[in-house]
């Protein structure tokens, strides 16, 4: 049950949103192995001027800042999927956006199963009950 936020400096057309959540979610299910229909993709846009690099604020016409935070459940995927997911979502965006900062982070947060689930259940309530079934 996957959760990413796509911070982008910059403000996007429909086909690209749709391709970046269209193309994140394939990621997620091909790399990292998570289910579709479980997975959220929301993309949050912003002015490139309340972005800074080396502490100077981006210009319209600067590579566009953008900011990855991938949430998953603690212990469910590998250094090795990991390091593909970080280095195909960088990819994936440099297709869709253009060019884009070099000071572009994807960062995967393992969560512990019992901090966080969805539909008001835990995912270690999911995986005890997937253990019982």
């Amino acid at each position: 049950m996957p959760y990413i936020n796509i911070r982008v400096g910059s403000r996007l057309n429909s086909l690209q949103k749709s391709n970046i959540q269209n193309r994140t979610t394939d990621l997620m299910n091909r790399v990292m192995g998570k289910r579709r229909e479980v997975t959220v993709v929301h993309i949050d846009e912003s002015v490139p001027a309340l972005w800074a690099v080396d502490g100077k604020g981006l210009k319209e016409e600067a590579p566009v800042a953008v900011y990855v935070d991938i949430k998953v459940t603690q212990g469910t995927n590998s250094a090795e999927e990991k390091a593909q997911m970080i280095a195909r979502t960088v990819t994936m965006l440099k297709e869709e956006i253009g060019a884009i900062q070099e000071a572009c982070y994807v960062l995967i947060n393992d969560i512990p199963a019992n901090s966080w689930g969805y539909d008001g259940i835990s995912q270690a309530e999911r995986a005890d009950k997937r253990l019982k079934d």
